[in-house]
């Protein structure tokens, strides 16, 4: 009886038990990653039971109209939106919220805008709250720096008003009408990252003692951090991280790991790991094929067709559920937001919203309350610009 006793009890577990996985929150690729490790790893410890996390619900709204081809967001920590627009001026509205009053119209002075050149980048100091710092990248004249030319300035914001506080990069980054991608963002060590397109000449990604065609990284005063990699045939430290890259439009980081989106040609738009001193590999290879010289291929291409793939920003906070975690990538050309889950070694397409909804999609920004915010791009003379373009469109997770 006692035996009898037993087998009915673990029956009686056995019905019980919590049913494991969600065929929405699961995929090919993890799951053959799941038994990957469970294969290398002799009787491997099953994780705790836990009840599958949901997928969120999104709602967007436009919250802001009638911007003249914005190009990056940025937030202070008081909740103020900051919007560039590529003819060199900054937008300052009172939050991310819809119809949030405008408070100012700040303006870099002596920008060029030419074709994809002009206005580009943003990012606010992590120290704003004492220091007031906000950073912009933009194509301008400056007859010292040697003409036209891509430059990093630091701003000191002070209510409606700022003034220029210094150069964090002068010098060294060339200009052009093509492939002028220029996204700034600081990491969680309060580095400043830069994304430095090769500007229509290839053979600058391949020079070690360009800055174009670059992953850049320096200290927020501009100053070359002690540990940025030598890259090869370089004469030295330089603010230059990793190479062989296109044009690099978005750089996102998750935990401590830097992840970098870039457009391509006709073919492979890229999501790229990026390590120190890595050689990404353009223009002498497209898609895959660098790894065997020692290059770094790309761990999501889009093949041989071209999505046009710009910022890119990762998501966190419960809000998202099972989405925590994941990269957001806007697309230009397909008109497009599309979702990832990465790793270093591969990045997986999970879905694919907004098709055309909003027309070309530039920037992807989380704000500080966890939402997703994108801008459009629909009157940089490639789109079909609607009357209310363009936009700034935020996208609200909830619980189903």
């Amino acid at each position: 009886m006692r035996r009898l006793g037993l087998v009915v009890a673990t029956l009686w577990l056995a019905g019980c038990a919590s049913p494991t996985g969600s065929a929405t929150a699961t995929t090919a690729a993890a799951t053959a990653a799941g038994s990957a490790r469970a294969a290398a790893t002799p009787n491997p410890t099953p994780p705790p039971t836990q009840a599958p996390a949901f997928v969120p619900r999104l709602a967007d709204q436009v919250v802001q109209t009638n911007l003249v081809t914005p190009w990056d967001i940025a937030f202070a920590p008081d909740g103020r939106m900051l919007v560039t627009e590529r003819a060199g001026t900054v937008q300052v509205f009172e939050s991310g919220a819809a119809g949030a009053p405008k408070l100012a119209t700040l303006t870099v002075a002596n920008v060029v805008q030419n074709g994809e050149s002009g206005l580009m980048g943003i990012a606010v100091d992590p120290a704003f709250a004492t220091n007031r710092l906000v950073y912009v990248c933009a194509t301008r004249s400056d007859p010292q720096a040697g003409g036209t030319v891509n430059q990093v300035l630091r701003y000191a914001l002070s209510g409606a008003s700022w003034t220029l506080d210094g150069y964090v990069i002068r010098t060294g980054m060339r200009s052009g009408g093509n492939h002028d991608g220029c996204r700034i963002r600081f990491d969680a060590t309060g580095r400043l990252w830069v994304t430095m397109g090769e500007v229509g000449t290839p053979s600058l990604a391949q020079d070690p003692n360009s800055l174009n065609g670059k992953v850049l990284r320096v200290n927020p005063d501009g100053s070359i951090p002690a540990d940025n990699p030598i890259i090869a045939g370089a004469a030295g430290r330089t603010a230059v991280y990793a190479w062989g890259n296109r044009n690099p439009q978005g750089i996102a980081f998750l935990g401590g790991d830097v992840y970098e989106v870039e457009h391509g040609a006709d073919d492979d738009d890229e999501i790229n790991f990026i390590q120190p001193g890595a050689n990404y590999g353009w223009p002498a290879f497209h898609q895959s094929g660098g790894a065997a010289q020692g290059m770094k291929d790309p761990i999501w291409s889009s093949g041989n067709v071209t999505f046009a793939t710009s910022g890119g920003a990762f998501v966190t906070g419960a809000a998202w559920g099972s989405w925590s975690g994941s990269l957001f990538v806007a697309a230009l050309k397909d008109a497009s937001l599309r979702r990832f889950t990465v790793t270093p070694t591969a990045a997986t397409q999970q879905d694919f919203l907004f098709k055309e909804k909003y027309g070309r999609l530039r920037a992807v920004t989380q704000g500080p309350d966890g939402t997703l915010y994108l801008t459009t791009s629909n009157r940089d003379g490639r789109g079909s610009p609607v009357a209310a373009d363009d936009r700034v469109v935020r996208v609200v997770p909830s619980a189903p």
